[in-house]
């Protein structure tokens, strides 16, 4: 018998033996030692907008851990609620991995400031020192001075998001005023005077008729002092001035 023979004759044994072993391996591999071969990779879970409870929680359950991250005032999410994640969603990660999780704080809030009682330019500055805007401003009739404020929407002391902003309603002044009486006064105190409380003053009118009275002093008013009149109603004042000769 030639080698060449007995070597073709040995090799379905050697096949047979081969076999043997390599199943042998792969049964003590997978029910001795199956750790070595069953991965533990898992997906990370996509758990941006909820909160960090239950995101947490969903993370314990494939076996990672979740970690608080960044937090921050973010407006249109709630306080709690999950804005991002690390690792992304999808990611292939090993069980025990740290998921860090960045939470809402919320909308940043502000008190609305006393306005009330301020003028209408001091009350903007106000609401822009605290963060806030001015928003529709409506005018009452009030015995309070003209332009002041009376009311604000939301209230004084009252919790708004910022930014936001806040409307008011200022003093249109009394629907009637008493005419102030400025005859015997100088043109320029006496105009000076109506105007401060809410009236129109016109030219003044020269008067040579009027005896007695001292040159540039009111003679006569229309309306009459302490008369009743709606504010911004024009005054008309006549003014002694030097007669005319013959």
């Amino acid at each position: 018998m030639t080698l060449r023979g007995t070597a073709r004759r040995s090799i379905p044994y050697l096949v047979a033996i081969m076999s043997g072993f390599l199943l042998a391996y792969l049964i003590v591999a997978f029910f001795i030692f199956p750790a070595h071969l069953v991965t533990t990779d898992t997906k990370v879970p996509n758990v941006v907008g909820q909160t960090y409870e239950a995101a947490a929680a969903q993370l314990q359950k494939l076996g990672f851990a979740a970690q608080r991250g960044e937090q921050r005032f973010t407006a249109g999410s709630g306080s709690g609620q999950v804005l991002g994640q690390s690792p992304l969603p999808d990611a292939v990660e090993p069980r025990g991995t740290k998921v860090v999780l960045d939470v809402s704080q919320g909308q940043r809030t502000t008190s609305v400031p006393q306005l009330v009682g301020m003028t209408r330019a001091q009350a903007e500055l106000a609401l822009q020192n605290a963060g806030l805007e001015a928003g529709d401003v409506t005018q009452h009739e009030s015995p309070s001075p003209r332009g002041q404020v009376l009311s604000t929407t939301p209230a004084a002391g009252q919790k708004t998001p910022l930014p936001s902003e806040v409307s008011f309603v200022v003093s249109s002044g009394p629907a009637q005023l008493a005419v102030p009486d400025v005859i015997g006064q100088t043109f320029s105190s006496a105009a000076q005077l109506l105007m401060q409380v809410g009236f129109r003053v016109a030219p003044a009118q020269a008067d040579t008729v009027t005896r007695g009275a001292p040159e540039g002093t009111v003679t006569s008013q229309d309306p009459r002092g302490n008369e009743p009149a709606p504010p911004g109603v024009t005054v008309r004042l006549r003014v002694a001035a030097a007669p005319r000769g013959p």
